[in-house]
């Protein structure tokens, strides 16, 4: 039966919803030790690009492969905005608890509470953005701090994409096992786009030449 053909819809939607599944939990697994997650963002982006988006290559080949490529960049980068979020999240943290008695703690709260959405957004950009360039470390920072400013509405956009994505966790917990991959693939949506304006002229048509052929097989 067409039905059950590899390439019929049903089918290869399946197999997208099964890969969505394996991204997140291998995604969740090398979360885990905590000093990696930065490593797992960038090595999730990559595979979400590569694999789900345009059928290349082997899902967990290409996971690992690329969280072992960008292991030592990514960890250090990922233990420096640990820290600024850490900071942040401290004094939010504080400020509320003051803020039930002095109203310029509240103040105060809400400008932690902005920090801290600028601060997500900064790490939004930064991994996938190691995940598609190669640059240095303090390059890969200022370029994304730069992309969060330049690209204001799309940040905004994917900070509401990821705050829904959160409350649809929150009210159905065992939605973790295949949300991360699928918020992934969204944001690589807007990511893309905005990617591409900093791709040279050659690299943009070396991947559009890729993706053609990758078509026609």
């Amino acid at each position: 039966m067409r039905l059950f053909n590899l390439d019929s819809g049903i089918m290869r939607s399946l197999s997208k919803f099964t890969d969505c599944i394996c991204l997140s939990l291998l995604f969740l697994v090398s979360c885990i030790p905590v000093f990696t997650i930065g490593t797992a963002m960038t090595a999730t982006y990559y595979t979400v690009h590569k694999v789900l988006r345009h059928d290349r290559g082997y899902l967990f080949r290409d996971y690992i492969a690329a969280f072992r490529d960008n292991f030592k960049q990514t960890v250090v980068v990922w233990l420096i905005a640990l820290v600024i979020g850490g900071v942040l999240g401290f004094d939010l943290y504080v400020m509320n608890d003051y803020g039930r008695t002095e109203n310029i703690f509240a103040v105060f709260s809400v400008l932690f509470v902005v920090g801290s959405g600028v601060w997500f957004s900064w790490i939004s950009y930064l991994f996938p953005y190691m995940a598609r360039f190669e640059n240095t470390k303090k390059q890969s920072m200022k370029n994304a701090i730069l992309m969060v400013i330049l690209h204001l509405p799309m940040t905004a956009l994917m900070l509401l994409i990821a705050l829904t994505c959160g409350l649809v966790m929150y009210m159905v917990p065992f939605l973790i096992f295949i949300l991360p991959a699928v918020y992934v693939w969204i944001q690589s949506f807007i990511l893309e786009r905005i990617f591409r304006k900093y791709m040279s002229e050659e690299d943009r048509k070396a991947e559009d030449e890729k993706y053609r052929e990758n078509n026609l097989e």
